[in-house]
């Protein structure tokens, strides 16, 4: 969409962020408007963002820079739900850094396809949902992971509680960092099955392909593998003591995420050359050696 940037989204997201951050230590009386304006402001400039992206030639998690995109616009949605359904809340603080770093990441990796426009548009479909809903469950579990990590730590020393960095309960964070555990395992694991399908009816004659030598689909391998472990730890665990060992899994997990997308970002997906650009009229080779092909951020 002609006049919509990155720059525009990220710019109004890291005003929030610093009005919320600010709000640490004064508060004036249109703060929270203020605040809130810029988040709507910035999640009403992505949503158009990728709607332009959804009308042109291109599928939306098409690539993992739009893929990227799709994830910070999830978690931006959630901090503004957040924001009306427990005000007050400082959760702002933890979500909007993590949606600048997306950002950030999509605009320094490629916009070039993950599979050719012959693969089977199901498979496609099925195994970018599940990693997408996925990367947003871990991402949930990172940040109640720490937010329970912190919220301990200032009931042990024991803390006064401040009106101005307040956050949920130990109990809701606790169940919060258990179910995203679950969730994400449960979808990591749809992801890399459904892709290796994907892979098989796509590259099953391509003797130059070797599935396990790929190092997205290697990241991924090792992160399912880390929640399937992680998972089994937790039920096997007593729930009474489960709180801190489960917030740092959660956190473990997040770092297995970040390694995927980095893998993800140098390697342009799938082994390809990563081509970083904001140009929509660029010309992009496919993943696995098709014909140039033009796509658009």
């Amino acid at each position: 969409m002609p006049g919509i940037t990155l720059l525009c989204f990220a710019a109004s997201y890291s005003v929030a962020f610093a009005i919320e951050l600010a709000g640490l230590w004064v508060r004036f009386g249109w703060h929270r408007v203020a605040m809130i304006g810029m988040a709507i402001a910035g999640l009403v400039a992505h949503s158009l963002y990728l709607a332009s992206i959804a009308a042109g030639d291109v599928a939306i998690l098409s690539s993992p820079a739009n893929w990227m995109l799709v994830v910070a616009w999830v978690l931006a949605a959630l901090y503004l739900w957040v924001v009306f359904a427990a005000p007050g809340s400082a959760m702002g603080l933890f979500v909007l850094p993590l949606v600048l770093g997306l950002i950030a990441l999509a605009k320094n990796t490629t916009y070039q396809p993950f599979a050719d426009a012959n693969a089977p548009q199901f498979w496609n479909w099925l195994h970018g949902s599940l990693l997408l809903l996925a990367t947003v469950a871990v991402c949930v579990g990172f940040l109640a992971g720490l937010m329970y990590l912190i919220q301990s730590w200032r009931l042990k020393h024991k803390l006064p509680p401040s009106p101005r960095f307040r956050l949920p309960s130990l109990e809701k964070l606790a169940r919060t960092n258990s179910r995203s555990l679950g969730i994400s395992a449960v979808l990591v694991a749809g992801g890399f099955f459904s892709g290796v399908v994907l892979s098989r009816l796509k590259d099953g004659g391509n003797t130059d392909y070797h599935l396990l030598a790929d190092p997205v689909v290697l990241s991924l391998l090792g992160m399912l593998l880390w929640l399937v472990v992680a998972e089994i730890f937790r039920l096997a665990y007593p729930a009474a003591r489960q709180g801190r060992k489960v917030a740092y899994m959660t956190l473990a997990s997040f770092g297995f995420l970040v390694i995927t997308l980095l893998t993800f970002a140098m390697t342009g997906a799938h082994g390809g050359p990563t081509v970083p650009s904001d140009n929509p009229d660029r010309e992009s080779t496919s993943m696995h050696g098709a014909n140039p092909t033009k796509v658009r951020p």
